[in-house]
């Protein structure tokens, strides 16, 4: 790993928040008679809420705050979803023997959902919102309740990342010495000075955690890998069931390929390192690329795919196939 210390924020970077914020503001301002479209919300909200209360109700941002607050938990944890990879990372930084860490402008509702989600375990500490304000912290950008959990925790700022999605979460960061990562699906920060910036959290896990070297993919980032791959070039057609039987003719021309390298070259060479070794298992990497592709299009998941391979091997090996054979062509 690149770093040996996550500290995360809540809205917008673990749990995709801002629509579920947009629609409390945009409501708090309709108890004002104050009618503002979303599209209109979206980019002030991105800066601060305080900044969007601010800009749409001059002079009245007090009552803004006071109705928000009525509306901001009116929904349940359904419109409060983390964002897709985000377990896996959590669970990949704590395997490879890192910790996380939550700081968030959020009450204890940010802990509710960790919990609700089942992220509560892969995390060593957390400051929401009550706490700080407790301890008398500033709120970002200022560093006061991240060096407090460095001191806490006896941590070297030079082993800890601040990870983002806005300009205070990785100001904050810097003003304690630490590295920054901006998660910014939305590309509001393309100019913000970070070597860090990521769009999906897959991207992230693979650069800050696996560092372009995973030692074992789970089915589940593959299938991530793919959406992401089709993402990047939607020239290539939308994964959809219409497209199910093309990817599966692409997987049996794949694998032909596999069949080739078998075929015109000898086991000695195919199972020591080299080049022949090399070109086997990137064929069979295609092959296995349309493989999860074909999952993708008829929306298989890796839970639904793991339990029918799991239950196959455990038929498999309660099969008597000599028997099954006998029954079935008399020998």
């Amino acid at each position: 790993m690149k770093f040996t210390d996550f500290f995360w924020d809540f809205d917008g970077t673990l749990f995709d928040t801002y629509p579920r914020v947009n629609r409390a503001i945009q409501n708090a301002l309709k108890d004002m008679n104050i009618i503002v479209p979303l599209e209109t919300i979206i980019p002030l909200s991105k800066t601060t809420l305080g900044h969007a209360l601010e800009t749409l109700c001059p002079g009245r941002k007090e009552e803004a705050w006071q109705r928000y607050r009525e509306h901001a938990e009116e929904e349940g944890y359904d419109s409060m979803r983390p964002y897709k990879g985000v377990l896996r990372l959590l669970e990949s930084i704590c395997a490879s023997g890192g910790r996380n860490y939550l700081y968030t402008h959020r009450d204890k509702t940010s802990l509710d959902a960790l919990a609700y989600y089942g992220m509560t375990p892969y995390f060593t500490d957390y400051l929401t919102s009550e706490e700080a304000e407790a301890r008398g912290f500033r709120r970002k950008p200022a560093p006061d309740a991240l060096l407090y959990l460095m001191e806490k925790h006896g941590l070297s700022p030079d082993q800890c990342v601040m990870v983002g999605d806005r300009d205070i979460d990785l100001d904050s960061g810097k003003n304690a010495g630490m590295s920054c990562a901006l998660f910014d699906p939305g590309h509001y920060f393309d100019t913000y000075d970070t070597p860090w910036r990521y769009t999906t959290m897959l991207e992230l896990t693979a650069d800050l955690v696996w560092e372009q070297k995973p030692d074992d993919l789970r089915v589940s980032d593959m299938l991530a890998l793919q959406d992401l791959q089709q993402e990047r070039h939607p020239a290539w057609g939308a994964i959809t069931p219409e497209r199910g039987p093309r990817q599966l003719l692409w997987l049996i021309g794949e694998l032909g390929e596999v069949i080739d390298v078998v075929k015109k070259v000898d086991s000695d060479h195919l199972t020591v390192p080299g080049e022949a070794r090399g070109r086997l298992v990137e064929e069979l990497a295609d092959a296995a690329m349309y493989f999860h592709d074909v999952l993708n299009c008829y929306g298989v998941s890796e839970t639904e795919f793991a339990r029918a391979y799991y239950d196959k091997v455990r038929k498999n090996l309660k099969r008597d196939y000599a028997r099954e054979h006998k029954n079935k062509y008399g020998i």
